[in-house]
């Protein structure tokens, strides 16, 4: 693209005697090979604001013209939202179109096996000479065939999208149907060099990876608190505003995202559409039906720096964490009482209220929360689902699976401050902590004797009558 032209397919540089087929690349060539005369103009522009360095960028509708490609684009999403997208080099064949020449070379040679070549600023094909200036969307080309004399007024081809093979699913464009593939394939190519996690598209990867670097790049403008992901961010923002427009209908729960208010709508019905594949349980979310097949596929991707327990939920290795750090972030208005989760703070306040909403259908017995109704019903039917693969102990929970698990491995996450004394439960390194503190928060009701454990008091009780 030599010598200076007139038409109005090109931009000529107004300091040598190279033209190009756009206004952008214009900008950055005369910002960068002629850097000192671009300087020199803009000090005198500056004085009088107004700066008529390179051409201006022109509305394509109307006649506005604009000091920069920013400032056309605001203007064209206010002033002419339903105008066609701009287009500089669209494909011949389907209805995608690139910035560069170059690229839309690259595109129709790999997805469309086309020869082309470019020449004037345009694609034309290398066997017959065609230019596909004019032509967009219309379909394949062949040499001397019946599209080789194709009115150039044909109407453009509106049917965007790359359809899936395997599922009929539209994509934008061919590298999306590439990324969608995967699905199908089961194919993860990104894989994580700190903890092994694959991942089906970059994008999820890259978001992965600042896990690792504890990069938070989202800020709370009020507290300073920084999210790893700006929907965090957002949510967060609801605690200061207290803006919640969102409100249940059954309980009067009230949200800050419709899209929260979906989730815990779910909590009410019965409906549960989400059914694993493998042992025909169903969920009420997609998320959860997720995190159960885990246990099928063994995929425990996360695990805890401190006492190298694996997990498959990143959420769940966050609050596992806890037990490490001492952090309890939900306490009980009542006594006092802090808690790891949310969930055993919401179980605890039912001490306070007597509540015992789960009843077993089996032998009327209540409980306060409904993971030990699901243990408790196991003792009727007899089923001990977690079996042990170095002894093949089965037990009824998962928990009480994990905490055997440690007689093998000879695990004592739970270490003691004070001395320094290790234990495989924290239950077993609370009671210990009762020694140092001196604390026996365990009564006897007949004659106010204390105990610093519960079977303690129990034995006493049997006797104290």
């Amino acid at each position: 693209m030599s010598s200076m032209k007139s038409s109005s397919d090109f931009f000529p540089c107004p300091h040598c005697t190279v033209s190009f087929t756009d206004l952008d690349f214009l900008e950055k060539h005369v910002k960068w090979v002629h850097q000192k005369q671009y300087l020199a103009e803009l000090s005198k522009c500056l004085s009088s604001h107004t700066l008529s360095l390179i051409p201006k960028h022109p509305c394509t509708v109307c006649s506005s013209t604009f000091s920069s490609k920013v400032h056309l684009r605001v203007h064209m999403r206010e002033v002419h939202p339903s105008a066609p997208p701009r287009r500089l080099h669209p494909c011949p064949t389907c209805a995608r179109s690139f910035q560069y020449l170059k690229n839309l070379k690259n595109h129709c040679q790999r997805w469309h096996n086309m020869s082309v070549v470019t020449q004037g600023g345009h694609l034309s094909c290398a066997d017959c000479g065609k230019n596909f200036k004019a032509t967009w969307g219309q379909g394949p080309h062949s040499c001397h065939g019946p599209d080789a004399a194709q009115s150039e007024d044909q109407p453009i081809c509106l049917d965007t999208g790359v359809q899936c093979p395997e599922c009929g699913k539209k994509l934008r464009t061919p590298q999306s149907l590439e990324d969608h593939m995967r699905t199908h394939t089961g194919d993860r190519p990104f894989v994580c060099r700190h903890c092994g996690r694959r991942f089906v598209e970059r994008s999820g990867w890259r978001q992965h990876m600042k896990i690792h670097t504890g990069e938070k790049e989202h800020k709370c403008p009020v507290c300073g608190k920084a999210f790893l992901r700006s929907h965090h961010l957002k949510c967060h923002l609801t605690t200061h505003s207290g803006k919640k427009e969102y409100s249940c209908s059954v309980c009067g729960k009230e949200f800050g995202f419709k899209s929260s208010l979906d989730l815990h709508v779910k909590t009410h019905s019965s409906e549960r559409p989400y059914q694993c594949l493998k042992c025909g349980k169903s969920f009420n979310t997609q998320r959860n039906l997720r995190i159960h097949t885990k246990l099928h596929t063994h995929e425990k991707a996360h695990q805890c720096g401190d006492c190298g327990l694996k997990m498959g939920d990143l959420g769940a290795l966050k609050i596992h964490l806890r037990t490490h750090t001492g952090e309890r972030p939900y306490h009980c208005t009542v006594c006092g009482n802090r808690f790891i989760r949310l969930a055993h703070l919401r179980n605890h306040q039912r001490t306070h209220t007597g509540e015992r909403p789960y009843k077993c259908t089996e032998c009327d017995k209540s409980f306060t929360q409904s993971g030990d109704l699901v243990k408790h019903k196991r003792i009727h039917s007899g089923e001990k689902p977690f079996e042990c693969p170095e002894c093949h102990r089965c037990y009824t929970s998962s928990g009480d699976l994990g905490k055997h698990r440690r007689s093998h491995t000879n695990l004592r996450p739970y270490t003691c401050q004070e001395c320094g004394k290790s234990f495989r439960l924290s239950g077993h390194l609370k009671t210990h902590m009762l020694t140092h503190t001196g604390e026996k928060p365990y009564s006897c009701p007949n004659c106010l004797r204390r105990f610093a454990r519960s079977h303690h008091l129990s034995g006493h009780v049997a006797k104290c009558r």
